[in-house]
């Protein structure tokens, strides 16, 4: 510290000195500064004596950076601009927001929306944590979770909710090859290939419970493809591999940009929904708020 003492210059001739480099100018430098050029003169006039090299030639009423000067004003300008961005950081703490979302939650609603989010909120620091095995009500780390199901889940209380209407989906490539069809064409045509998947979550419908659920009482044809995960399910029928079930807000932006259609079949609306969740013993904070409330909003779109 003693050595820092001795060997950096006088702050307030190093601020003048910057201010005189950016703008290539002693007059708009004291005006920035609030002072006479005059003083702006002297304070740089006094840095160069003391550091024994000429910073400025000055030509004209017009001053230009010597190569000393130039090295100076790169080495100054970059501590000027730490400290001005760690000031801010200290002035504003960052505010922490931790969420916990199924992997196909975050793979199909939440990260192709994110940068909106961040946009309107740039001073929240996320943590996404994507996981099907969930532990949030176990982690005190988990600020806000977003689960498929009906109330009440354990450890946590509901803030918010994405209503769900489940309907087949596929790619329009296969749409085209199938042409219309029946609840009783997609149970009984071996020539429609369905896509199943492991259940991410507890009440998770599979082919067999949404035809349950429609009232179909007859026999049908089983899934040709199965993966254990929904995330992969779904790119599968994107890429034409068959018909998976589609909650349709949770692929709203594939069902809206064109990479998957709806077939004009019976919609079911389960009694599930996708609920926005804080843990049961703390009360919303505005970032809390502030995500769920984005979260809720309709997806725009695609232009």
């Amino acid at each position: 510290m003693h050595r820092l003492r001795r060997s950096i210059p006088s702050l307030t001739a190093l601020i003048a000195f910057e201010a005189a480099a950016r703008h290539g100018n002693f007059t708009r430098a004291a005006s920035e500064l609030g002072v006479t050029q005059a003083a702006v003169s002297r304070r740089i006039g006094a840095l160069e004596q003391e550091i024994g090299r000429q910073l400025f030639d000055r030509r004209n009423r017009r001053v230009f950076l010597t190569e000393a000067g130039q090295h100076l004003h790169a080495t100054v300008r970059t501590a000027f601009d730490n400290l001005a961005d760690t000031v801010d950081i200290l002035r504003t703490p960052a505010i922490k927001l931790t969420v916990a979302v199924s992997v196909a939650f975050g793979h199909f609603r939440l990260l192709p929306l994110l940068a909106s989010f961040r946009d309107a909120e740039p001073d929240i620091d996320l943590r996404v944590i994507s996981e099907d095995a969930w532990s949030a009500p176990d982690d005190r780390q988990i600020d806000l979770a977003v689960r498929y199901g009906k109330p009440p889940f354990r450890g946590m209380k509901v803030v918010g909710a994405i209503r769900e209407t489940i309907v087949p989906i596929c790619a329009p490539c296969m749409v085209n090859r199938l042409g219309p069809l029946t609840l009783a064409d997609l149970a009984r045509r071996t020539d429609i290939p369905k896509i199943d998947s492991a259940s991410p979550e507890p009440s998770w419908l599979n082919w067999a419970g949404w035809f349950q659920q429609l009232g179909w009482r007859h026999g049908f044809d089983g899934a040709k493809l199965r993966f254990s995960s929904y995330s992969d399910a779904a790119y599968a029928a994107m890429n034409g591999e068959g018909v998976a079930l589609g909650w349709t807000h949770l692929l709203e932006r594939p069902l809206a940009d064109g990479r998957l259609m709806a077939l004009d079949l019976p919609k079911l609306s389960p009694k599930e929904s996708h609920y926005i969740l804080i843990p049961a013993d703390r009360r919303p904070t505005p970032a809390v708020e502030a995500f769920s409330q984005w979260l809720s909003v309709p997806v725009p779109p695609v232009r």
